[in-house]
């Protein structure tokens, strides 16, 4: 928030970064040189080999790990990297354009509808006392709950209790998104919310179930195409019971993994498909493994417990036992519902582009390991039935090993190619540290002047070339699949709603990267076939609760007092929440009609203001029924009269009205978002009004 459209334009738009002319330094006699002191040193007992490899001509190439050196990544060239991007072209008839969410994130009632705990409910310090799986060795024993002290905005005590109340007002965001021209809607299913202790043998939720019933139903009536993801971070708290059930990352008496939930998992997705198959055509079954696994050992994700927090080693115990529980729930629904529910199937992993910071082999490698260790970790099983090669080389017996038996499972067990994604960072060759992933690479998001910008988050740097280049890679990796970017987006600091709804940063971040995607599409001929933002609205942003805002619509919290909250302060979610859309949801509806890169200062991408409301309306469901809506001169206030002299009060927030219905015998809090194409009204409560005449 706050800054200017000539700042916006600078940093986005016109200079996406300065360039300055980098000189590759390095040679091959430097990496011989260090092969001969490592062999030396090896001889002696000393070893500085990549852990868990023991083969010393890893070190004797430029490239590590390589048996030839990769090209440098096109389409574009070293310090040849756009000044500005071509805001313009048509995208194929058929893209999805969408917008996602997941359920921990604004859902909200935790502990209502038969829901059990998740391993997020006890990391965040939620008071879960009796609630059904929530009796582990580490659960909370009693209230106020311990937080984890991973959770970075812990001070506070935020949680997904409330989150954006969605559990009560899906309805009237159903409305919120069909005003919004959203046509795709991406979703999670929340395990514990269908089988509350995670244990199949336990009972499945029927309140759970009915809950997304009703939201698909409702999705499905106003139009727009509901996508499942079925695992979105949120592991039932009875699946991880250390040491007695530990989750993904069970292992047996030898230490391999063991997959000891494989079965809860796949018993939870049959009863997805089986309830909500018939209306959802596309199911994602994990959502960023690299995230929940690597990151969930002690950088920021949940469970972040001990004696899961060495990452050179639970992470890829956990890969294994994800990867083959992928592997068998796709299995499942291709034998058992895809010939008769006619959908499709497959992963989402999640990967920033690494842009080697010079032509120098060695950093060119580094920057393809750096790829190669996190995308390929989990998408190359799924193409080819294991590991990278190099992954392997490198690891050694660290890498877990798949039967010839999981390999078959595996290869081939994804429909399209799910891809999150948000930056890009420069890379280089660091011989002397191996990095947390063992790539042996350093990330920085400068490259001599040029300088990538930042978003609100520290770890998001928007680089629309970088998303171009990171198709490609996908396409020459692995066949030119079908891919389906399932997420990419913007954080921006706002506290207030004139902050948040003027968000320009975001706009031209979408701008940017849309434009590159046309391009990759059109002139490289890579098969994007949607694109997914993230995300509808501002939502409880994992370990930094509610300080990061990703939302193309802002999200008024009604911040007060929860009583379960870990922490007794005024910092946390209630449940009379108002939505307003920001400039990036117009710019947004705008480009899915036109399914073609927009401008963001095109004018069919401007939002309304509170005095398109003003005028006559007639309630679809009640013809015979007129109302008339004033607006005050300040935008912020006016009333609502009807044919039956019935007189209201109610508020406005842009293209946002909230009017109380109670008097009438309706509800006490009614959203109601003006929708551009129909020049009506979608009302939260169903209803919908369309304007005969404007004053």
């Amino acid at each position: 928030g706050g800054t200017s459209n000539d700042e916006v334009e600078d940093a986005f738009l016109l200079k996406p970064g300065t360039k300055q002319k980098q000189i590759a330094c390095g040679s091959a006699l430097l990496f011989v040189a260090l092969g001969c002191l490592l062999f030396f040193a090896h001889a002696s007992g000393l070893s500085f080999l990549p852990v868990g490899s023991e083969d010393i001509s890893l070190w004797t190439s430029p490239c590590l790990g390589f048996d030839e050196c990769p090209e440098y990544p096109l389409p574009y060239k070293n310090q040849e990297w756009p000044t500005a991007y071509e805001l313009s072209g048509k995208f194929p008839d058929g893209f999805i354009w969408g917008l996602g969410t997941a359920a921990y994130q604004i859902e909200g009632g935790y502990n209502m509808g038969g829901r059990g705990a998740s391993i997020w409910d006890t990391f965040t310090g939620t008071n879960t006392l009796g609630m059904p799986g929530a009796s582990c060795s580490y659960c909370c024993k009693r209230a106020p709950c311990p937080i984890n002290p991973h959770m970075q905005d812990g001070h506070t005590g935020q949680t997904g209790n409330v989150a954006c109340n969605h559990y009560h007002l899906f309805k009237s965001d159903v409305a919120l998104m069909k005003s919004a021209g959203l046509k795709t809607y991406r979703f999670s299913v929340a395990w514990p919310r269908i089988i509350p202790t995670g244990r199949f043998a336990d009972g499945v939720n029927q309140d759970g179930v009915q809950f997304y019933n009703k939201l698909i139903d409702e999705l499905v009536e106003h139009g727009i195409e509901p996508v499942i993801t079925l695992y979105h971070w949120d592991l039932p708290q009875g699946l991880l019971d250390p040491p007695h059930v530990n989750g993904w990352y069970s292992t047996d008496e030898s230490g391999k993994p063991s997959g000891a939930i494989q079965d809860e998992f796949v018993a939870y997705a049959n009863e997805c498909f089986k309830n909500f198959g018939d209306r959802v055509k596309l199911w994602i079954t994990f959502n960023e493994a690299y995230s929940f696994l690597f990151l969930g050992s002690g950088w920021g994700k949940a469970p972040s417990i001990e004696p899961f927090m060495d990452m050179s080693v639970w992470p890829y115990v956990g890969a294994h036992n994800v990867l083959n529980a992928h592997a068998a729930v796709v299995d499942l629904y291709r034998k058992k519902y895809q010939k008769t529910q006619g959908g499709k199937i497959g992963m989402t992993n999640n990967q920033d582009w690494r842009e080697p910071m010079t032509t120098n082999p060695a950093d060119v490698a580094a920057a393809e390991r750096s790829l190669e260790f996190q995308l390929g970790w989990f998408a190359d099983p799924l193409y080819t039935g294991d590991y990278p090669p190099v992954m392997k080389k490198l690891f050694g017996n660290r890498l877990p090993s798949f039967t010839e038996e999981q390999k078959d499972l595996l290869k081939g067990s994804a429909d399209f190619f799910g891809l999150n994604t948000y930056g890009t960072s420069f890379t280089k060759f660091n011989p002397n540290t191996p990095g947390v992933d063992s790539a042996y690479a350093a990330s920085s998001t400068v490259d001599g002047s040029y300088v990538l910008p930042r978003g609100q988050s520290t770890w998001l740097y928007a680089s629309g070339w970088g998303f171009r280049k990171l198709l490609n890679w996908v396409k020459r990796r692995y066949g030119n699949p079908d891919i389906y970017v399932t997420e990419a987006g913007w954080s921006i600091a706002a506290n207030a709603e004139q902050d948040g709804i003027h968000d320009l940063q975001r706009v031209a971040y979408y701008a940017n990267y849309t434009s590159e995607m046309q391009r990759a599409i059109q002139e490289d001929g890579v098969n994007v076939r949607g694109f997914f933002g993230w995300s509808v609205m501002d939502n409880f942003e994992w370990q930094m609760g509610y300080q990061e805002r990703f939302g193309m619509i802002f999200n008024d919290f009604a911040f007060g007092y929860d009583p379960n909250s870990p922490v007794s302060n005024d910092a946390h979610p209630t449940g009379n929440q108002i939505r307003t859309r920001k400039h990036s949801s117009c710019w947004y509806e705008a480009v899915g009609k036109r399914n073609a890169v927009i401008r963001p200062d095109d004018p069919a991408s401007t939002c309304v203001t509170s005095a398109i409301f003003a005028g006559t309306y007639v309630d679809k469901q009640h013809p015979s029924k007129r109302w008339t809506i004033e607006v005050s001169k300040d935008g912020s206030s006016g009333s609502l009269s009807s044919s039956d002299q019935d007189q209201l009060q109610v508020s406005f927030s842009y293209g946002t009205m909230i009017a109380d219905f109670s008097a009438v015998q309706g509800q006490s809090h009614v959203a109601g978002y003006w929708n551009k194409a129909t020049q009506s009204v979608n009302w939260g409560d169903g209803s919908t009004w369309v304007q005969t005449q404007a004053t």
